[in-house]
């Protein structure tokens, strides 16, 4: 393995590292949020544990996703991020992944202001996976960052229609009915997706072993 690759390696586990240590945060802002300290289980909303969940069911696949990219790229297969640059965009566009998850799970009582971050969140991940698989080197397939950034762009257009189409695009206004569980289902649907779309990729198989 040359030197440039395992400098690479040790410059990926700090990105796990810091990725790891803000998206603990988030999860600990995020179960705050849930509970007012002085009025105790009692102060639980029914809506504020759907965008809760909706905020869990997003954050589960990315945090998953982005060690299983930095584990394929850098330590399985170094050779196909290469290029000079593509270092530099996971570990810029991963922290931000993980610092809006931080401001995502602050917004749990604020749904409309939940909804924007959420597609903002889901927009990085669109343009992290264009640089991505277009800035790798070696073979190009439809590879699981590929698949991210349509999924997510689909995602976000359909987002975006459902908050112009209600009016509260980029702008306040009234919560429409039912959107705590619109978002939910919204954040659950993309994940099931997920899953479905790159199982292979979250879950890769051992090779099999060479026959005599």
């Amino acid at each position: 393995m040359s030197d440039k690759n395992v400098l690479r390696q040790h410059s990926a586990r700090s990105l796990v590292s810091l990725y790891t240590v803000i998206i603990g945060v988030s999860l600990t802002f995020g179960i705050a949020g849930l509970i007012d300290p002085k009025a105790g289980l009692s102060s639980i909303s029914v809506s504020a544990i759907k965008l809760f969940l909706a905020y869990l069911a997003t954050l589960f696949p990315f945090y998953h996703g982005a060690l299983r990219h930095l584990d394929d790229a850098y330590f399985e297969n170094p050779i196909s991020v290469d290029k000079r640059g593509i270092l530099i965009v996971d570990f810029c566009l991963l922290f931000l992944h993980a610092l809006g998850f931080v401001v995502l799970s602050v917004l749990l009582k604020l749904p409309i202001d939940f909804a924007h971050v959420l597609l903002t969140i889901l927009t990085i991940d669109v343009i992290w996976g264009f640089i991505t698989y277009f800035g790798s080197e070696g073979k190009k397939s439809f590879n699981a960052t590929l698949k991210w950034a349509l999924l997510n762009f689909f995602a976000v257009g359909l987002g975006t229609c459902y908050l112009a189409v209600n009016g509260i695009l980029f702008a306040a206004g009234k919560v429409p009915t039912g959107m705590h569980v619109v978002i939910l289902v919204f954040a659950l649907f993309r994940t099931v997706l997920d899953y479905i779309i790159c199982g292979s990729f979250y879950f890769p198989r051992e090779p099999e072993p060479a026959k005599d």
